[in-house]
């Protein structure tokens, strides 16, 4: 199986180096363009737009971008129930309008409670994953064109339906492990997402939901969003964790392990699993070239990092390939210079 590799676009800032730092660089306009274009030179097929309440809107800022690049696409994630699913259908048909085939979609239902409320979003976490359902449902009707009508407990629908078919539907990246998010994402993705997990334990996953799908008629594929440290030398990736790992405070750690214990999401339990909760070099590498010292202070997909020279991170994404995963969403810090190390080192291995 051949991986396919995409970036991440910063929508708040972005640290020149993992850990943060005083010197971190605003998401201007500019430095988006110039983070998108190094992606565009180094081999990405597109690149991720994170959604935070905290974060810049993804829709409009994927369509400043778009502007300034010819063909990378944008992974534009939203939270599904934020606007109507006849309205987002209408967003689609017209980013795909302006920037041909360069749109697809991350469907986001949630799993940080302060976030949500944040949104005024009080919805209980079962009665928000039938929402989704109802969401992609209704999207789809929308996208494949010609009117029909829909009646759910979280939308009606009467007469909906674009004029005609859209002139290409974008892939949809779904996340989550609980038993609500696993059918929703059988039934309607396309691209099943996972955190940085180790290849075993990607395995599970994969096999899983790909029996969730079949019982669907449908097949799918899978990705994951992992960080990356990859150098040209094996020493000198590692000795990046130590010096990560020196900034850090037990206070600061153990502060962050309650916040993340928080969070309603499974997948982020299980890539916090792979951690101690506390700053122990030798217990930090659960796997060959993974390391979870991110999860420490980070959450979700920063939780996780392959490490290691290119050759090494190169091996184990072939590893990752194996069992299943054709899609890894990567990111470094800084993102623009790191767009270089990783597609000049680790993309032509591949």
């Amino acid at each position: 199986m051949k991986p396919s590799f995409h970036w991440f676009l910063p929508m708040y800032r972005d640290n020149r180096s993992y850990g943060g730092d005083p010197g971190a660089r605003e998401a201007t306009p500019k430095y988006l363009r110039d983070v998108a274009r190094a992606a565009e030179a180094n081999g990405f097929e597109s690149m991720l737009l994170a959604t935070g309440h905290d974060t810049k809107d993804t829709w409009l800022t994927a369509a400043a971008v778009a502007q300034h690049t010819e063909t990378i696409r944008f992974i534009v994630a939203f939270r599904a129930g934020y606007t109507l699913p006849t309205l987002t259908a209408q967003m689609i048909e017209t980013f795909q309008y302006l920037f041909p085939d360069r749109l697809d979609i991350n469907i986001v239902t949630g799993s940080d409670v302060e976030e949500q409320t944040a949104y005024g979003d009080e919805i209980a976490k079962a009665d928000r994953y039938r929402r989704t359902k109802e969401f992609l449902e209704i999207l789809d009707a929308e996208l494949a064109g010609g009117r029909y009508d829909f009646a759910g407990d979280h939308y009606r629908v009467s007469g909906g339906g674009r004029p005609a078919p859209i002139s290409r539907r974008p892939t949809i990246f779904f996340g989550g492990l609980s038993e609500e998010s696993a059918d929703v994402g059988a039934a309607h993705a396309d691209v099943q997402l996972m955190y940085g997990e180790t290849p075993p334990m990607a395995a599970e996953h994969v096999e899983r939901i790909s029996k969730l799908a079949a019982a669907h008629g449908r097949s799918i594929e899978f990705g994951i969003r992992i960080q990356v440290i990859s150098r040209d030398r094996s020493e000198d990736a590692w000795a990046e964790t130590d010096r990560i790992l020196a900034k850090l405070t037990p206070q600061q750690v153990a502060r962050r392990q309650r916040e993340l214990a928080e969070r309603q999401s499974i997948g982020q339990q299980r890539v916090q699993s792979l951690n101690p909760g506390v700053i122990d070099p030798d217990r930090l590498r659960p796997y060959p070239t993974i390391w979870s010292g991110l999860g420490l202070i980070g959450g979700g997909g920063g939780s996780t990092a392959l490490v290691g020279s290119h050759a090494e991170v190169a091996e184990r994404i072939q590893e990752y390939t194996e069992v299943g995963i054709r899609h890894f969403i990567v990111s470094g810090a800084p993102l623009l210079e790191e767009a270089y190390s990783f597609g000049e080192g680790v993309i032509p291995l591949l």
